[in-house]
């Protein structure tokens, strides 16, 4: 008797387990660039994920990855932000632009597209944005009429400026 419920739930785990793996396989692609949070990153941090930039300024720094290229600004006041002075250090990511070696369809993203505002920016361009989020992005369409994402923007979310800033 003790046999069958030993196997019984060795079955069981097996099938729970199996599920499981399925459900980690069907959560989204992640991006080596979501490691970076602007207000939040330093760029010590950065280099350590991609490596020493291949052009390195005062308030910014160009990497080179196997996504593309990424270009991350260190202690610059965003001058949008209206309501909030954030005075980041210079070493702590304010924000970030990503052009992509290889655009990519929409649907790859892995994003909700119905929490971003979609605008044309011109007759072949569209330009997303989830301020909420502090994510950016454009898209063109490949010849087989699908969206593709070409350049993606990160500036401080909502709730970073919130935590990180001082209100004016």
């Amino acid at each position: 008797m003790k046999i069958k419920q030993l196997l019984a739930l060795f079955c069981f785990s097996l099938f729970a387990l199996s599920g499981f793996a399925q459900t980690k396989e069907a959560k989204r692609a992640e991006f080596e660039w979501e490691k970076i949070v602007p207000l939040v990153t330093k760029k010590a941090e950065v280099e350590n994920y991609f490596g020493k930039p291949y052009v390195d300024r005062i308030h910014s720094s160009r990497y080179d990855t196997n996504s593309g290229k990424i270009i991350v600004f260190y202690g610059l006041e965003d001058s949008i932000q209206v309501l909030y002075k954030c005075n980041p250090s210079f070493d702590t990511v304010s924000s970030f632009d990503i052009t992509l070696t290889e655009a990519i369809p929409i649907e790859g993203l892995g994003w909700n597209l119905d929490k971003f505002n979609k605008a044309p920016r011109d007759a072949e361009i569209d330009v997303y944005s989830y301020a909420e989020k502090g994510i950016y992005f454009t898209t063109f369409n490949g010849q087989d009429g699908k969206e593709l994402v070409n350049t993606i923007t990160y500036k401080p979310s909502y709730t970073n400026i919130k935590n990180k800033c001082i209100k004016k």
